[in-house]
């Protein structure tokens, strides 16, 4: 209960769907009540967040310092004994290739596992992430694309039940006691993950994929600066972590 209370309100705080709400707020406002103001500065107020959060220089702004914590791995030799991998997204549907039942993100993620497993060819690959409803765990379409490029059953771990970071950094920290790990996620979620590890005690080496903020050497085109939902969308992952901060914060306050 508290996992899915968790969801809506992380999901219902990001930019799209908080500025839908107060636009829908606002035109109730203006229809059915005399707050004729309110219902302009609300709408108005839905308008900048929308705008705003759709900017290059504001999903830049805002990823870039989560990315930029923790360096790429770019020596993939380190002696590995674990690589692992957190969960993502991903729908099994059977009328795809398993490239396209799984997220861009679950990909980008997985690739550069596979980059560090090819360099460490004796480390164990964990792969996690529940189901939450599906008919295969998220964990399980990790496991059968491991499968397709050649990485052995054996050297394959499943975590099917972890259903946010938290649970698969207690799981994990269990598995990699005493033992050199690598950490793959997006390098937006590196910070936040690698807290949790902390918290258990567990120092794995980053090795972060998925980045959203790069770096440019030259002037990029005018049209770059158009507001998109590209841009939106890199905004709401930003937004997310910080958010995921946020929760943490409150949790350790409340336990103290």
């Amino acid at each position: 209960m508290i996992f899915v209370l968790k969801k809506w309100i992380g999901g219902l705080l990001m930019p799209l769907p908080f500025s839908l709400l107060l636009l829908l707020v606002s035109l109730l406002l203006l229809f059915f009540s005399r707050r004729q103001l309110l219902a302009k500065v609300l709408a108005l107020f839905s308008f900048i967040i929308l705008f705003v959060f759709s900017l290059l220089p504001s999903a830049y702004h805002l990823a870039k310092p989560l990315e930029r914590q923790y360096p790429p791995l770019l020596v993939a030799e380190q002696s590995l004994d674990y690589i692992l991998v957190l969960g993502s997204s991903g729908i099994n549907d059977k009328n795809l290739p398993i490239t396209g039942q799984l997220s861009a993100t679950a990909l980008s993620r997985f690739s550069e596992a596979l980059r560090l497993y090819y360099a460490n060819p004796n480390a164990i690959l964990v792969v996690s992430g529940s189901g939450f409803g599906d008919t295969k765990s998220h964990a399980q379409l990790l496991q059968t694309l491991a499968l397709t490029f050649t990485i052995p059953e054996q050297r394959i771990i499943r975590l099917d039940s972890s259903k946010d970071t938290q649970q698969e950094a207690q799981q994990m920290s269990t598995l990699i006691q005493g033992k050199k790990a690598a950490l793959v996620t997006s390098a937006t979620h590196m910070p936040r993950a690698m807290a949790l590890f902390r918290h258990y005690n567990q120092y794995p080496i980053a090795a972060p994929a998925m980045y959203i903020a790069k770096e440019n050497t030259h002037s990029l085109p005018a049209y770059y600066y158009i507001p998109s939902a590209y841009q939106l969308y890199k905004s709401q992952v930003a937004l997310h972590e910080y958010l995921g901060f946020l929760q943490q914060w409150l949790v350790r306050t409340l336990a103290d």
